[in-house]
């Protein structure tokens, strides 16, 4: 970096973690995972041995391993040629970057402007997690690797001169808004304000700024921070697949309960497969999100507490929870009306049955040949 760019302000040194979250299946065995790792032929996949933040504890600790690749090209920037993936057994899974830097804010907004909505990172990420998906393919139920992709960029600042965190976020508050929000240029006073307000920090000596597409951290062991921001991108990632999925689901009910409630002669199959079809993707969706929901544990560490929450607002995941909340609760009224309906339809042709039974009984002893 240039004596220009250290000079427009405080010298700032870290490492750019860039996040990218996808869904691979409905769940994956972890440790077959592992063993279909360990024994491929591919030495560019390794498995990564690390221990989980001493704050954060997950349900299940996901898999980790390094990705081997070309680095992608970020101009003036240089990205580790090594990535991380992390395979969570609710299928979630995420591809992380590593971008090491040293300038100025001002120098971070230009990085992180040039990581926004990022084409060729985007690619070379979905192509990573193609390799590790096609490895692991077998420990997967139901793979299917989903378009959707979520980003996430977190600033780990793990230098930053003789000032204070504090002082910094006040003399360059600006600047560093213009980071979070991928903006090259200065923004409006309101977008600093709103920017900057998920500041959280533990002591004097540290801080972290989150926000909705990235998170500044001040702190010079970041790795609990890091591993909560990326875990709430996974989740956020894992609840709009739950969204699609009962949108599509629900789409279907309106056809599906006309078709059940259709009154056919003797049609006792129909919306029979289709029915159990619909309960099985509601159930499935229902066992995914709790999954995700309770996927980690915060032991008891309140700041931590605290941050998630700040991150969860940030990326509106608490909207979303309760948006999948809603529509699992529309699926099972719809499921329920669709079963009434299919069980009003059985029980009309077992009384049309028993009426020509009845008749049938009635009219036999008159027939000649047939009474006794």
């Amino acid at each position: 970096m240039d004596e220009s760019t250290a000079a427009a302000g405080e010298r700032l040194a870290g490492v750019c973690h860039v996040v990218f979250a996808f869904d691979i299946g409905f769940a994956v065995d972890l440790d077959a995972a592992q063993r279909l790792l360990s024994a491929s032929d591919r030495p560019r996949v390794v498995r990564m041995r690390r221990r989980s933040p001493a704050w954060f504890e997950y349900r299940r600790a996901p898999l980790r391993v390094v990705v081997e690749g070309g680095a992608p090209g970020l101009g003036e920037w240089r990205c580790d040629e090594s990535s991380e993936c992390l395979v969570h057994d609710f299928g979630g899974a995420a591809i992380v970057y590593r971008v090491p830097f040293e300038a100025s804010a001002g120098g971070l907004a230009r990085l992180s402007s040039a990581l926004y909505d990022n084409e060729a990172m985007i690619a070379d990420a979905r192509t990573r997690i193609e390799g590790v998906f096609g490895m692991i393919r077998p420990a997967i139920s139901r793979p299917a690797l989903a378009e959707v992709v979520e980003d996430y960029v977190i600033f780990a600042v793990r230098s930053w001169g003789d000032r204070t965190p504090g002082e910094i976020i006040e003399n360059e508050g600006s600047r560093l808004a213009s980071v979070l929000l991928a903006e090259e240029g200065a923004v409006a006073d309101e977008q600093v304000a709103r920017a900057l307000s998920g500041r959280l920090s533990y002591t004097d000596a540290d801080a972290a700024i989150v926000d909705w597409n990235a998170a500044i951290l001040f702190d010079e062991e970041p790795e609990d921070v890091l591993a909560l921001l990326v875990h709430a991108n996974i989740e956020l990632l894992e609840m709009r697949i739950i969204d699609e999925q009962l949108d599509a689901l629900l789409d279907r009910a309106h056809d599906l309960l006309a078709r059940i409630s259709r009154r056919k002669m003797l049609a006792l199959h129909v919306g029979g497969s289709e029915l159990r079809g619909f309960a099985e993707i509601q159930t499935d969706a229902a066992l995914l999100f709790e999954g995700v929901d309770n996927a980690i544990k915060l032991a008891g560490d309140q700041y931590l507490a605290r941050l998630y929450r700040t991150a969860a607002e940030r990326l509106h995941l608490p909207s979303w929870d309760a948006g999948v909340l809603r529509k699992l609760a529309t699926t099972d009224s719809v499921y329920q009306k669709m079963a009434d309906a299919q069980r009003d339809h059985r029980m009309e042709l077992l009384e049309i049955v028993i009426i020509l039974l009845i008749l049938i009984s009635l009219f036999t002893p008159l027939i000649p040949g047939l009474g006794y």
